[in-house]
Formats: structure tokens, sequence, C-alpha cells
């Protein structure tokens, strides 16, 4: 997926502008340059796949860890300016003035930048705005266009206010993650009688870099992406059931079918999307494909 081109300088004003009172304005516009720097720095540990290192960006300008002195007094006059924390202020500049406010045109572009799907499950709608980087720990990039990410409401809350601790402990970011996929981790295992039924599962590959296998399958565990895809699967089943039942195939014919199906599915989904591992896994299964898909699926 690519990364956005807005520019986090141009954002941030819009999204400031009409910040009231005046005060509170004036107090954000002066942290313009602090905001460019912190987006410049997380473009580029993204990049690297070391968002942890951006400890020092946590909970600033006015938290933890404390400011030099002479930032401190700037700081403190810029908030008194502001009528409280400038760190609640800028995660207002969020909630007030990009979701709801003048900035609403720039959180719908960046919201249906990934066809209107979320670009953490690939499923759901996208009806929301993920930050990476929460903005209750980096409120510095409550506004910054690569740390905002459109998704469905329900990944948005599985993934909570996750900060990663280290290069694996991090679910995969759409901008800058997206080398994962030259990879095939997701995979599907078809269980039989008595009860059939469907295991996802992630196993990356000896050659896949070990950041990517980590946050990979932390991506899969920290959205609970075996939960979702399996809440999908008995209309997918049911439905190629019923087709089975009016063309039956033989056995052979049934796994080519199959198979072709799934790099239909990959080439238009991904390849580690959760109907290509889907029908990965039927052609796998002997079960299924002698008669299994005959069974009633739930």
């Amino acid at each position: 997926m690519d990364k956005p081109t807005l520019d986090s300088g141009a954002v941030y004003d819009i999204c400031t502008a009409t910040a009231r009172p005046s005060g509170v304005c004036k107090a954000l516009q002066g942290l313009k340059e602090i905001v460019v720097k912190a987006a410049a720095a997380y473009e580029v540990a993204a990049a690297q796949q070391a968002q942890h290192t951006l400890s020092h960006l946590k909970h600033q300008p006015d938290g933890e860890p404390a400011a030099k002195p002479a930032e401190a007094a700037k700081v403190a006059k810029a908030a008194k300016a502001a009528k409280g924390s400038l760190n609640e202020q800028l995660k207002k500049t969020y909630v007030n003035r990009m979701v709801g406010g003048a900035g609403r045109a720039v959180y719908d572009k960046l919201r249906g930048s990934c066809h209107g799907l979320c670009a953490l499950c690939g499923h759901g709608a996208a009806d929301t705005l993920d930050h990476q980087m929460p903005k209750d720990s980096f409120p510095l990039l409550s506004v910054v266009p690569v740390n905002l990410v459109p998704a469905c409401s329900r990944c948005n809350h599985q993934k909570r206010e996750q900060a990663p601790t280290y290069a694996g402990d991090q679910t995969l970011h759409p901008y800058f993650d997206g080398d994962v996929h030259d990879h095939l981790w997701l995979f599907a295992r078809i269980t039989g009688p008595p009860k059939p039924s469907v295991i996802f599962y992630v196993d990356p590959p000896a050659d896949m870099p070990p950041t990517f296998a980590a946050r990979a399958r932390h991506h899969f565990a920290a959205l609970d992406l075996s939960g979702l895809y399996n809440s999908q699967i008995g209309n997918e089943l049911r439905s190629l059931g019923m087709s089975l039942a009016k063309h039956p195939l033989l056995p052979a014919e049934l796994r080519g079918h199959l198979q072709e199906t799934a790099e239909i599915k990959a080439a238009v989904e991904g390849r580690n999307s959760w109907k290509a591992a889907l029908y990965r896994g039927l052609v796998d299964s002997t079960w299924y494909v002698d008669g299994g898909w005959e069974e009633p699926w739930k």
C-alpha cells in the first residue's frame, strides 16, 4: 500500500488553524516545527522497522522524559496559553479538527486510500483511522498522515493503545511493511469428521526476514485474525458446496478448480488473504476433495 504523499506540516496547519480560543491556536501553531521533526523521525524509523526507537517522542511535548530546563520553560508557557496540557490539545486536534472539523477532507482521503477496506485485516470496511503509534502515548503524531492507517472499528479496537517495545512487537504497517507479502506465511488447515472446521495459522518461511516474521505473528495474534476469518468462512464454504452439488466434479477436477480459485484469490485479494489461504487449504485436504465438501458447514 502506498504511503500518503500529504505533507505533515500542511496537514498540521489545516488542523490547528481553527483551534479556539486564540491562545490554544497560537500554542499549537508554535509546535509546528516540533511536529514536523517528529513526523520525519517517525518516517525514518518506520522505513527501518524501528518504531520502537521513538521512545524519545513518548508523551511529548509536555510529558516524559523530562525536557531540558530551557525547553521545559517554553513548554510550560505554551501550555498555560493553551489553558492546559499541550498533549491533550494535540489529541483534540485529531478528534475535533481532523475527524470532525477543518481537516475532515484529509481524514476521508486517508480513510479511503485502501479501496475503502481496512488495511489491517483486508476484510472490514475502513470506517476509521488507526494511529500506528497511539496518540495517547505519542500526541505529536496525532495528525501525521503516515501514522494514520485506514482501519475497521474492530481492528482499531482490537489493537488498542499498543506501542512496540522492540522491532517485532508491532502490527504490520501497511505503508512500510509491504515487502512482508513477498513471502507466503498465512495458511489454513482443514479438519474433517466428525466436525469439519478450518484452522488459520501463521508459518513464516525460513527465508523471511526475522523482523517481518515476528510482526506477521504479532499482527495475526494482536488483531485476533483467526477469530475474524473463522467468522467469515461459513458462507464461503456453503456457497462452494451448493455450487459443487449442482455441478459435481471428480476429485482431480475439484482439486484443479480449487487451485485455480486459490490463485485468483491471491492475485485479487493478496497471497496472505484469508480466502487465498482457505482455498490453498482445501486443495491440500484429501478429505474435502474426496467428498468432505458435502458435509454441512455451520
